[in-house]
């Protein structure tokens, strides 16, 4: 039996004392629900009401037993309960006498636990909403409970739910709102009610206490005394309102009936900054719009499937006359020819899926529709710049980290490629002459875009170069100074438009797409991550009005930057009320110093991104899951965040990382805030903050089947000593360091090619490594030890293997607060992407809230925290339901199954990270022979070059 009654319904009396806050040491610990007190003469049995697990603890002088029910042995039911699978709380008057037992002790339902003449019952869902006894009881009921609970349900709706039964006002959250002012309309009376904690979010207890207390200002004396209906109308800027009864959901007010009576909502304004931006000409962006379709994808493959989908929409409405074009917004790197997504078989009269962009602009120009393509301009250099090789090869080093116009992933894994390249430039004048004549384009990794499609008439690409200099960064030191008067004497621009959006036009019909993920075949990796380079990226399909912002947002940067040329086609489509999504398209764009600088469309900037960010954490009442590629935000984000932690008003802060960002010097700007988080959790477990990393696999081949298969030459000691090696062979086997090794199952990390005596040179190599502790494998840093492999005793001959540990590299930049607020865009959370780049980031809100099962924001932590804990998605619904007790999982060992790893669970030797230690910028610097005091200087390059900022920040 999954569910019992907690009591038998006769002879108790019900009633509806108010809320409930789960005590400390429990599941829902600080949640606040609706209780039910039942009361009777003498004393009677109170049973277990679910098969479940058992825990205690006092509340002052009560006892409050938490009912954790086992999901294992109640699948069906759960899944058919629409809160999930519940958890109940027993609350027992002083001096209740228990029938034996101990926290963790398993509880079949109907189980004895208590007899006594009064108990409150509590029931929370994983869903965390507050719900009354009435809707819980009757929802466990109905989803195939056994008799007596359903005689028990019908006991308690007729005790509790009556003529004038409770109406409960909910935060967005889902808790019982404190201090809330509500407009009430029934019949032709309009009156508002003030609701006091005492209240407990009962509108009927507020008009109740009114009424008594002034007759004449509160002339109601119930919601339902003169009909079946009162319309609510929270008071606010601009309300979101849905009912948890039904998911009925409007803008402002909500009628509230005898069925209807959970009404959650929240002020749009608490989570929307408004529209920074305020162009020259036209109007600025709406600051939101009500009535869009907001469609997340996680990863490159279900991205570019629906993209190609609709350009092929696109193309048959040309064909047919109709509006049928693209314009796409390219960023980091667009790979025009490469194949994005699986062709289709043909069927007659339906046009060809385009699979590469090329196939689609050509596809689109064969019927008669249209392209514009804009590209990002790496390098800009004055007319009649004598610019040196060096500061070429350094800024264009330092602002891409791997050199722009080289495979990215080329120069993370093979930081050699950093200082050949350097070599190449240095010896050839002739090249260096011909970049410099053509104004760099030859370095441009876009260069491509204006030349492959320049036979299509109906294409139309170019470049977007971002105006912005040094002058306009308040942060950049003197130019007299360092670095400008050593290393960058005569290039002073450093911004960079990294926005990735498209809009399709397929007749009247448009769609919108934002987000990190770039033209670029390394996004095809899927949640499997099973590519060489394994990538978790995010991106979004906006479908409604919001998509006429994005369309605007192209229509503003190509009427800078597009020559002249016509758009492919105008933003008047038919943009319809096609959804439940609340949709910002918010935009970072820096202030000009100089006039003659600034945006037309933002001429004192726009920092919206960054604002929205701000209100949506600082709202924030339950948990905060950030996932971006670098993690060096602007001061007052990081204030408002560690703020956050340092109140304790949400239970879980979940950041995931790469493993090392490739942003130059940025690992130290990184660490300083992650310690700042972890001061401010105090040790309170609110703080994850990591990395996903894969399981060990078997490093990949590229030469030979034996790479890799190795053969220790030297004895091993379980004692490391200071400076551990490790002799292995043959030669022909061995891959550059730094690499993963597994001698008789102990895993170490070999880093470099040692120095030390070598006791067989004709057969190996001597390599230094880190063993134990020092790998930090499990996990490391300030808070806990570092952990690792325990060092054991090896004898020459042992077997031993490459392996790869690859981190997912997170390219994402985005959030989720509270299930109820996401944001995908391109904005690196970092003073380039929130207050000096060209960004675009697209925020919703669902406007059910959190009210309905389907609920879109909770549907997409849980696909993203299902990767990071490696859980496959036919479980991970149960498991990941409640946010904060899922947050938990996030801390189990990475052996357990877990990817996600501490963020200092990273060798203690590792070499070409991008920071002032040891990594490819200093390289850089060596090879350009630049003075080793460089290194303390670090600072001024980065506030200088690799992470600008503008007047903007502090707006």
């Amino acid at each position: 039996m999954t569910f019992a009654a907690p009591v038998e319904p006769a002879g108790w009396a019900f009633e509806t004392p108010g809320t409930f806050v789960v005590p400390p040491g429990l599941r829902f610990a600080g949640v606040r629900l609706r209780a039910l007190r039942a009361t009777r003469p003498l004393a009677a049995e109170v049973l277990v009401p679910v098969t479940g697990i058992l825990r205690s603890v006092l509340a002052g002088l009560r006892t409050v037993v938490e009912v954790q029910a086992n999901p294992f042995v109640m699948r069906a039911a759960a899944q058919a309960v629409p809160f999930g699978v519940p958890t109940f709380y027993l609350v027992f008057e002083p001096g209740t006498t228990f029938e034996p037992f101990s926290d963790g002790d398993f509880a079949p339902a109907g189980e004895p636990l208590a007899n006594v003449a009064e108990v409150q019952i509590v029931c929370a869902g994983q869903d965390r909403l507050a719900r009354d006894p009435a809707l819980w009881s009757r929802l466990i009921a109905t989803a195939g409970a056994p008799d007596g609970w359903v005689a028990f349900a019908d006991a308690v709706e007729t005790a509790t739910a009556g003529p004038d039964p409770p109406v409960l006002l909910l935060d967005h959250a889902g808790a019982p709102v404190d201090d809330a002012a509500v407009e009430i309309t029934v019949g032709q009376t309009t009156v508002t009610a003030t609701l006091t904690p005492d209240d407990h979010g009962d509108v009927q207890r507020a008009v109740a206490r009114m009424h008594a207390a002034d007759p004449g200002g509160m002339p109601l004396t119930s919601l339902f005394a003169s009909g079946p209906t009162a319309r609510l109308r929270p008071i606010g800027t601009d309300i979101e309102i849905a009912a948890v009864d039904d998911g009925v959901f409007a803008a402002a007010s909500l009628d509230a009936t005898a069925q209807r009576r959970h009404l959650a909502f929240t002020d749009l304004r608490d989570w929307f900054a408004p529209q920074f931006a305020s162009p020259i000409a036209g109007t600025p962006l709406p600051d939101y719009s009500r009535g869009n379709r907001f469609t997340p994808f996680v990863n490159g493959k279900p991205y570019f499937d629906d993209l190609f989908e609709r350009l092929r929409d696109a193309a048959t409405a040309a064909r047919d006359g109709l509006a049928g074009g693209l314009h796409l917004v390219g960023g980091w790197k667009t790979f025009p020819d490469e194949q994005l997504t699986e062709p289709q078989p043909h069927e007659d009269g339906v046009l060809d899926l385009p699979t590469t962009l090329i196939q689609a602009a050509t596809l689109l120009d064969s019927h008669g529709g249209a392209t514009r393509f804009l590209s990002p301009q790496f390098i800009q250099l004055d007319p009649g710049s004598p610019v040196e090789t060096a500061e070429l090869v350094f800024v264009s080093t330092l602002i891409g980290v791997a050199f722009a116009g080289m495979d990215v992933d080329f120069l993370r894994s093979d930081p050699a490629g950093a200082v050949i390249l350097i070599g190449l430039f240095a010896a050839n004048a002739i090249a260096i002459d011909w970049i410099i004549s053509s104004d760099g384009r030859a370095l441009e990794p876009n260069a491509d875009m204006l030349e492959v499609f320049s036979s299509l008439p109906s294409v139309e690409s170019a470049f977007g170069p971002h105006p912005a200099t040094v002058e306009d960064n308040p942060a950049a030191p003197p130019l007299s100074g360092f670095p400008f008067d050593q290393l960058v004497t005569l290039i002073r621009h450093f911004g960079f438009y990294h926005q990735k959006f498209a809009v399709v036009a397929a007749g009247e019909r448009r769609f919108a797409y934002c987000g990190g993920i770039d033209i670029n075949p390394n996004r095809l990796d899927d949640a499997r991550h099973l590519q060489a380079g394994p990538y978790h990226d995010v991106h979004a399909k906006i479908e409604g009005p919001a998509a006429r912002d994005v369309e605007v947002s192209f229509q503003q940067r190509w009427s800078r930057d597009g020559g002249g040329t016509s758009l492919a086609f105008q933003p008047d489509g038919d943009y319809g009320d096609v959804g439940g999504d609340v949709v910002q398209v918010a935009r970072t764009y820096f202030r000009a110093a100089d006039p003659s600088r600034r945006l037309n469309f933002a001429p004192n900037g726009d920092r919206t991104i960054l604002d929205t960010m701000l209100r949506a954490i600082s709202h924030a009442r339950e948990y905060i899951y950030i996932a971006d590629q670098y993690f060096t935000p602007p001061a007052q984000y990081c204030d408002t965040l560690v703020n956050k932690v340092a109140s304790g008003d949400i239970g879980a802060l979940v950041i995931a990382l790469p493993s090392s960002p490739d942003q130059p010097f940025g690992e130290v700007q990184r660490y300083h805030l992650v310690d700042r988080l972890r001061e401010a959790d105090g040790g309170r477990g609110i703080v994850r903050i990591g990395y996903p990393r894969r399981h060990y696999t078997v490093a990949e081949n590229q030469l030979r089947a034996s790479s890799g298969r190795l053969v220790l030459l030297a004895d091993l000691p379980p004692a490391p000593g200071v400076n551990p090696t490790i002799v292995l062979g043959p030669k022909a086997r061995l891959p550059q360091p730094p690499f993963w090794v597994a001698v008789d199952g102990e895993l170490m990390y070999a880093y470099n090619e040692s120095i030390s005596t070598n006791p067989d040179p004709a057969k190996g190599l001597v390599f230094d490594v880190v063993r134990g502790g020092e790998t930090r494998l499990f996990r490391g840093g300030p808070v806990t030890p570092a952990s690792g492999p325990r060092p054991r005793d090896h004898k020459a001959g042992a077997a031993a293997t490459v392996v790869s540990f690859a981190g997912i590299y997170v390219h994402a930049k985005m959030m989720i607060v509270d299930d109820v607020f996401i944001g995908i865009g391109s904005a690196n959370l970092n003073r380039r992407g929130l207050c000096h780049d060209g960004e675009i980031t697209a925020f919703s809100v669902p406007e059910q809230l959190r009210t309905s099962p389907a609920n879109p924001a909770a549907a997409l932590r849980r696909q993203l925290w299902a990767e990071m804990l490696d859980l496959p998605m036919t479980i991970a619904g149960p498991l990941l339901a409640d946010p904060i007790a899922a947050a938990r999982l996030f801390d189990r060992a990475p052996f357990e199954g877990n990817r996600f790893t501490d963020v200092d669970a990273v060798p203690t030797k590792l070499m070409w990270d991008a920071t002032f230690g040891d990594g490819i910028v200093l390289n850089v610097l060596r090879a350009l022979l630049v003075d080793d005091f460089v290194v303390f200087d670090h600072e001024k390059i980065f506030d200088a070059i690799v992470d600008p900022t503008s007047a903007v920040e502090t707006a």
